[in-house]
């Protein structure tokens, strides 16, 4: 009898791995390299990123794969191998759609040595929850860069299901290895630095720092570690500045946003909100340079294209945008340094602010009620568009008519309205809280995943923010990275970031009794006040 796991790989090569007891299968193939550089949802079911093909025996299917795969392919043994236990089996694994890092680097591959010769390197890190952005300092001005997946996300794609992996001592080392292993691979590629920032949410960065995490896996929460200070996590690794958290889900990372837009320009505008939006979504209303307001509510990983049944993360290739034109959606992509939209995948895929795009499209043209239903169309056009709605596993969905197989399905409009509610109750629960109104407000700052790619006009349309901060609305990129780099070698920042805890205020919300019934009223694509 076989007691092992026996994987035949798409390029004829074989791994035979020992079963896993605490592992689902699709995090022993994580970890064992299979699926490096993959945006799995990590046991949602939903991303089909995962699937492999059970040689014999396959397991009884679960409700999830029966919605994924066909009735052909169930039987001849399909399955998503994040919902099964790691138990021996003979399995076929096909190609995995991977990402891959995009890298920027002023210095040109024929003058290498020239980068290695700067002695005052420093390394800005943002420790995302689903990706790892990166830059290399000199005197503050960055000389090269990159983003990548976290490389953890194989092993949960969002905060709690990442803590409930860390709470084993064992698995934390696990997961604070494979950042600290990337780390040490980013710098030995560049050059050495004499100290690293690093910006994160609190459960990135105590996992990170291989922090006691039951503080934050279940309430009453606390920080493991409050931030504000050096810490060593290798031998092989410069020391690490951590910025200040200002509360158990709102990190360093909102902490170095603020940093950024107060060091990078002309100082906000108060009464501002600024966003952080992510996996998790973190908040702070700035009434003045010295008093804040801070929230912070679980969004999912949907607006970094992972979780959803056609969902990218964005890079060359990803479509961005859609518009409707007389042939059809007409959708945008996302192009590489030379112009072309070449990517490694089979489909095109969507990235999260290209479902708004979509969704904000389709409300438009009453293609899509605002509810999340799917509707006839409001003109003929649309009816043609309306036209093209059909099922998939039972599941309502339209056709997209771009890629055969991309659909949009019901499924992925809820996961959007989810966020879309999410976001809704941090935003009226922050003002309601202040006594202001949304026309109150001076600025509307996004950063974050929807910070670098999103259209205004489709937050609106889609009821995230009200119609009258439409025009104080402005997306500021990834601030904090941009934050992480001015703090590199601005003592008067990292002051400044140590004295925001003293000066916020938290505004708790998931715990309050009346939460689950404000995000239910939220669950509509028009903004709730």
């Amino acid at each position: 009898m076989n007691n092992s796991i026996t994987v035949h790989l798409h390029d004829g090569k074989v791994m035979n791995l020992a079963p896993a007891t605490g592992l689902n299968l699709a995090q022993l193939l994580f970890l064992n390299g299979a699926f490096q550089g993959v945006p799995l949802c990590s046991g949602m079911g939903r991303c089909g990123l995962c699937r492999v093909k059970f040689e014999s025996a396959p397991p009884a299917p679960r409700k999830e794969e029966i919605k994924k795969f066909s009735a052909e392919e169930i039987e001849s043994g399909w399955r998503l191998s994040c919902l099964h236990t790691a138990a021996a089996a003979t399995i076929f694994l096909p190609e995995p759609e991977r990402v891959v890092p995009r890298i920027s680097d002023k210095f040109s591959a024929t003058r290498p040595e020239e980068l290695k010769q700067h002695r005052d390197l420093a390394l800005a890190v943002d420790l995302g929850t689903t990706g790892l952005h990166w830059a290399f300092t000199s005197n503050g001005q960055i000389v090269k860069s990159g983003q990548e997946l976290n490389p953890q996300i194989g092993l949960g794609s969002e905060v709690m299901s990442r803590l409930a992996f860390a709470s084993v001592p064992q698995q934390c080392l696990v997961l604070s290895r494979l950042i600290t292993d990337r780390l040490k691979e980013i710098i030995a590629e560049t050059g050495p630095v004499e100290e690293m920032v690093i910006a994160g949410n609190p459960s990135m960065t105590s996992i990170l720092a291989r922090c006691d995490v039951g503080g934050l896996s279940s309430a009453p929460y606390s920080l493991p570690h409050k931030g504000g200070n050096v810490i060593f996590l290798d031998k092989d690794l410069p020391q690490a500045y951590i910025p200040a958290h200002l509360a158990p889900f709102v990190g360093a990372d909102i902490t170095a946003g603020v940093v950024a837009l107060n060091f990078s320009g002309p100082e906000p505008e108060y009464p501002y909100l600024f966003a952080d939006l992510g996996t998790n979504g973190e908040f702070v209303l700035a009434l003045a340079r010295d008093r804040y307001i801070v929230s912070s509510v679980p969004m999912g990983p949907a607006l970094e294209g992972v979780g959803l049944s056609n969902g990218r993360t964005a890079g060359p290739g990803a479509i961005s945008a859609f518009t409707l034109s007389p042939m059809g959606l007409a959708p945008s992509f996302i192009r590489n340094e030379d112009g072309s939209t070449k990517n490694n995948n089979t489909l095109p895929g969507i990235t999260g602010t290209g479902y708004l795009s979509l969704c904000s499209l389709l409300l438009k043209a009453g293609v899509l009620t605002r509810e999340g239903q799917f509707a006839a169309g409001n003109t003929p056009l649309a009816a043609r568009l309306a036209n093209n709605l059909t099922e998939v596993k039972g599941t309502p969905a339209l056709n997209l008519g771009i890629a055969d197989g991309l659909v949009l399905p019901a499924t992925d409009v809820e996961e959007i309205l989810k966020v879309k509610a999410a976001f809704n109750l941090a935003m009226s629960a922050l003002l309601a809280e202040a006594g202001l109104a949304p026309s109150d407000l001076r600025q509307l700052i996004l950063g974050g995943a929807m910070g670098q790619h999103v259209n205004v006009n489709d937050l609106v349309a889609t009821g995230f923010i009200p119609a009258e901060t439409a025009r104080i609305t402005r997306t500021a990129g990834n601030t904090s990275l941009a934050g992480a780099i001015i703090l590199t070698n601005n003592k008067t920042s990292r002051d400044f970031a140590s004295s925001l805890p003293q000066h916020s205020t938290v505004l708790e919300l998931a715990g309050k009794e009346n939460f689950g019934q404000k995000y239910l009223e939220r669950m509509i694509f028009q903004y709730v006040y």
